[in-house]
């Protein structure tokens, strides 16, 4: 018997060609971009919320077994066909400890569709392991236990991600059975955690049957001092440990944790020193120990690349927050550890131990920019008494809208500046708005305690550090460059925060202070303010071309499409310059041959409204009624900047918001000349600076002072390594340079005849940056005031 297709009908053919969907009109000519999602808040739809009474004789009356409740509800629910695992969340709420279990489907259940009180599907998904979990709890928990269902918000943690400690098993280690100690690895965490009125999440995630499981184990700190940044803190962390390491509770089960300090030393040499007075010091560089012709350098530097990040631990918070029980390859294939714990149904009880400890403070009031976890209960469970529901927590299973952090937006929202406050805040640093006027000032202003920026791990050589937040006018380099100049003629350190997409641009307009060399100068670029003659009238030139200044030794020259419009001192207001204002022609009057004729005017506004350009002297040029036929016949000249270093890296500090994690880092490329040998980068970094920096110029003499400051300044701010002695410098010179130099009487006088610096370090000009207007450098205090 043979089965025959069904024939469509007529009503469900396409009969009329009329009915199908338009071609779009406009196709944009990009790419389509979708939204990145990585660094998207997370939370817990459909857990549970177990909280121990409050009431001390009801704490008292809770029975002793209460210790390994969550031992039998793990043994009640793991294994059953629709629950992949189980994870367990505790940390300080603002009643106390609080116990969050999250259970994460494996499967969808047949009988969830037809019920008719769910209306989504996630609510289908959750339903029968929920189910299960709820029955598991209200089958072990006392009747004196608030049980509530709802969903966590991890938002309000932060954004930025802290150091994060986890166990990893080794392969030939087993884990003691309870009992066998008198220790209670839990009880004495969680004392130390409250007595230190530490913040903190600690997760353990569960998965198995038949009393054999697996474990992953997390504990965040949450302490700006528990969290550790850049080379300084990989250092540190490797020499002294994390007082907070879980691996000191429960190193006895053969368990050790990222921060091991076996996993550095592999792949780096590090030393943290300790030091009384002044900064500690510290060192961490490669390794190449193991480099061979089939292990690479380049293999090296990535696998230490990859421990790092392991030791440091905040890709594990960013896993925590995201229930994540993954790993990186590196650690089981080279160091035998393993980040699921294999163990026994009994041996998980030390790790999911019910701690009944109370706490009389929220620590999280007093870390700013962070909150406890919020959870929005949304069912009482009934025991015997029902649950009651916390303070100021909602009846609604649906998420937030907004972060429960008293502080400005959402994480991902919001402006680049409220999300720079809120990650230095996170980080631990006193930062504040800055109140914009009409006065030059910055965006916003931190304070450096013993010269540390904590949020990114830098030392900097002043108290107040200024914050740019360059989201606006990228493209402009003047304004980042004046910004730069604000701080640096107050003597203080600056920080460039970008968004990811903008920081190499932003990096490159401080590493070179000008659009270009030519022909052994410079061409700077123009400032939005225009040219002013000294008694305040404006400087116009005729037409729309460009104006482009070009700086070579000591002079700066104006030029526009048409060749060279004056010359003067690079250190003179250029306003006060002579200007080609006369016209061609003997003919003085106002007419519009002259205008044509004329180069250069002044121009100001009269009294009855007449747009009136001028000679220097005051002679009229052109007159216009209206100030759009003025504006169609000349272009206001903009001033220069005029550059006050070589480079601005040595004094300013770049970083950017990273689009995937929302973390804040620092921006430092490694130039292409830098290797992991000083000596050889001394060597590349001089000829590279000779390349680029170094001129032939008649009658110039280039001294070894100013060569040793300006070599000096320009590699710190590019390189790892310090500067090398003038010894050095003078020893990997090319020989051009090297055979013209000249010693005077005694030797106290050495310059190298016909070469000078690209530009003189250090001009002073009109056209540079004053100190903000919050500066008195009478002043020995500091201004603290600002609006937030």
């Amino acid at each position: 018997m043979s089965i025959q297709p069904k024939q469509p009908t007529n009503e469900s053919r396409p009969t009329n060609h009329n009915d199908e969907l338009p071609a779009p009109e406009h196709v944009p000519d990009g790419q389509t971009e979708v939204p990145d999602l990585t660094g998207e808040p997370t939370q817990r739809k459909n857990a549970l919320r177990i909280r121990l009474p409050r009431d001390p004789a009801k704490r008292e009356e809770l029975p002793e077994a209460i210790n390994g409740v969550l031992t039998w509800v793990l043994s009640d629910v793991c294994g059953e066909s629709i629950i992949e695992s189980v994870e367990i969340l505790m940390f300080p709420g603002p009643q106390g400890l609080e116990f969050v279990l999250h259970p994460r489907p494996f499967a969808l259940d047949g009988r969830s569709d037809t019920q008719s009180t769910l209306d989504d599907f996630t609510k289908e998904l959750y339903s029968r392991p929920l189910s299960v979990l709820t029955q598991a709890v209200k089958r072990r928990y006392p009747e004196s236990v608030n049980v509530e269902v709802g969903h966590l918000d991890l938002e309000p943690v932060g954004v930025t991600d802290v150091t994060t400690t986890r166990l990893y098993s080794i392969e030939d280690g087993n884990r003691p059975i309870p009992g066998n100690t008198k220790a209670k690895p839990l009880e004495e965490l969680f004392k130390a955690l409250r007595e230190g009125h530490d913040p903190f999440i600690y997760q353990v995630i569960v998965a198995g049957e038949d009393g054999s499981y697996n474990m992953s184990v997390r504990l965040a700190t949450y302490r700006p001092k528990d969290n550790y940044v850049g080379d300084r803190g990989f250092a540190k962390l490797v020499a002294d440990g994390k007082p907070t390491d879980l691996e000191r509770v429960f190193g006895n089960g053969n368990l050790v944790s990222n921060h091991d300090p076996v996993l550095a030393n592999r792949y780096w040499k590090t030393n943290y020193t300790h030091t009384i007075d002044g900064p500690d010091s510290y060192e961490a560089r490669y390794d190449y120990a193991l480099a061979n012709q089939y292990n690479p350098r380049s293999e090296i530097r990535r696998h230490a690349e990859t421990v790092r990040t392991v030791v440091l631990g905040k890709k594990e918070h960013r896993r925590l927050l995201n229930g994540d029980t993954s790993t990186e390859p590196l650690l089981k294939n080279e160091f035998s550890r393993y980040g699921w714990v294999s163990l026994f149904e009994p041996q998980l009880l030390p790790f999911v131990w019910t701690v009944t400890q109370r706490w009389e403070t929220n620590p999280w009031r007093d870390v700013k920019g962070r909150s406890a976890p919020v959870f929005n209960s949304v069912k009482l469970i009934t025991i015997e008494t029902p649950s009651q529901f916390g303070v100021g927590e909602g009846l609604t299973d649906a998420a937030p809208d907004e972060t429960a952090v008293a502080n400005e937006g959402g994480a991902g929202h919001g402006s680049l500046e409220q999300y720079t406050r809120r990650a230095f805040s996170e980080g631990g640093d006193e930062i504040h708005k800055v109140d914009q006027n009409a006065d030059s000032v910055p965006d916003e202003r931190l304070t450096a305690v013993d010269g540390m920026i904590e949020t990114l791990g830098i030392e900097v050589d002043s108290e107040v550090v200024a914050i740019e937040c360059e989201d606006e006018n990228i493209t402009k380099g003047s304004n980042t460059l004046i910004n730069a100049e604000r701080a640096y003629a107050a003597d203080r350190h600056v920080v460039f925060v970008y968004n990811q997409a903008d920081v190499e641009r932003g990096y490159s307009h401080l590493n070179k202070p000008y659009k270009y060399t030519e022909d052994n100068g410079i061409i700077t670029y123009n400032r939005t303010d225009s040219v002013r003659s000294p008694d305040g009238r404006a400087l116009v030139r005729a037409g729309d071309g460009n104006t482009t200044y070009r700086i070579t030794g000591q002079t700066i020259s104006v030029r526009d499409d048409d060749g060279e419009l004056t010359r003067g001192p690079v250190t003179d207001d250029v306003g006060t310059f002579e200007w080609p204002t006369a016209p061609t022609e003997d003919d003085t009057t106002a007419t519009s041959t002259a205008a044509s004729e004329t180069q250069c005017g002044y121009y100001r506004k009269t009294d009855d409204g007449t747009h009136r350009v001028e000679t220097a002297d005051g002679t009229v040029i052109m007159e216009y009624s209206e100030k759009q036929a003025f504006l169609a016949d000349w272009t206001q000249i903009r001033e220069p900047h005029v550059p006050i270093a070589l480079s601005y890296l040595d004094f300013v500090t770049v970083a950017y918001r990273d689009e995937k994690t929302d973390q804040l880092r620092v921006y430092d490329p490694r130039p292409d000349w830098e290797t992991t040998d000083k000596s050889e980068s001394h060597e590349a970094g001089v000829q590279q600076f000779s390349e680029e920096l170094i001129v032939e110029r008649d009658g110039a003499e280039l001294t070894y002072d100013v060569l040793d400051a300006a070599l000096t300044q320009w590699f710190e701010g590019h390189s790892q390594y310090p500067a090398p002695i003038r010894s050095v410098i003078g020893g990997h010179l090319p020989k051009p340079v090297k055979k013209a130099k000249t010693s005077g009487t005694g030797n106290d006088y050495r310059y190298f005849d016909g070469f000078d610096l690209l530009f003189e370090p250090g001009i002073d000009s009109p056209h540079q940056a004053d100190a903000p207007a919050d500066y008195d450098p009478d002043d020995d205090t500091e201004p603290t005031e600002e609006t937030d």
